[in-house]
């Protein structure tokens, strides 16, 4: 009696065995949480800051022909701020336009005749501002651009009553990477050309006399975007 007690006990003790190895053998891993993938639609405002370079040419003209008086390089610091908005389409690429003004110290001089009582002509590009559209890539977090649209800008004289405002097109391209889910960080080349204005006319003995300035130039800047 007492061993069939035994082996009735052993059953009960396999079978229970049993039982909780199927339960643990069927219970279902754990589903793994999906990477989070950034997504860049939504609307920005930023800071920017760098170099601009470039070419001014100051020029005079009868309002048919031109005769250009001085030509060269110059450069000088560029920062201001930017507003924005991206769009994210699903197969990652990216559309936006973004909006700007900065102010700039970038500036020229030219002496017409050395030791002459003329005194010096010099100005500066006091600010630049665009409008622009953008359209990229995006790796995740990382975001390859071209952008491209209008630019203008005011050119101002150092020591003479001589100003302009002048309207262009600019082009150029950027990297931009998300350090958090709030704010991205980013590089932009571009190219920009303001064509020429006049800084001053008047008419002569009947003849139609100006003064102007044409401007290109190239920057490269950071900036740094809070977005929402």
């Amino acid at each position: 009696m007492i061993r069939k007690y035994i082996i009735a006990a052993a059953a009960l003790v396999a079978a229970g065995s049993t039982a909780m190895a199927a339960d643990i053998s069927y219970d279902a891993a754990p589903a793994p949480i999906p990477a989070q993938t950034y997504n860049w639609t939504g609307f920005y405002v930023g800071l920017t800051g760098g170099l601009a370079s470039g070419d001014t040419d100051l020029f005079i003209t009868d309002g048919e022909e031109s005769l250009t008086l001085f030509s060269g390089s110059s450069s000088g610091f560029i920062g201001g701020v930017q507003v924005g908005y991206d769009w994210q389409f699903e197969n990652n690429f990216v559309l936006g336009a973004v909006a700007d003004i900065s102010a700039s110290d970038k500036g020229f001089s030219w002496r017409p005749v050395p030791g002459d009582e003329v005194p010096d002509l010099g100005g500066e590009l006091k600010y630049l501002g665009t409008v622009r559209a953008r359209a990229g890539y995006a790796w995740d977090r990382a975001l390859v651009y071209a952008h491209g649209g209008f630019a203008y800008g005011k050119v101002e004289s150092y020591n003479l009553p001589l100003d302009a405002n002048h309207t262009g097109w600019t082009i150029g391209a950027g990297i931009e990477y998300a350090l958090t889910d709030k704010i991205s960080f980013g590089t932009e080349y571009a190219y920009v050309d303001l064509g020429d204005e006049l800084l001053f006319s008047d008419t002569i003995e009947d003849e139609d006399f100006g003064l102007g300035s044409d401007v290109k130039f190239h920057t490269v800047k950071a900036m740094i975007n809070f977005r929402f």
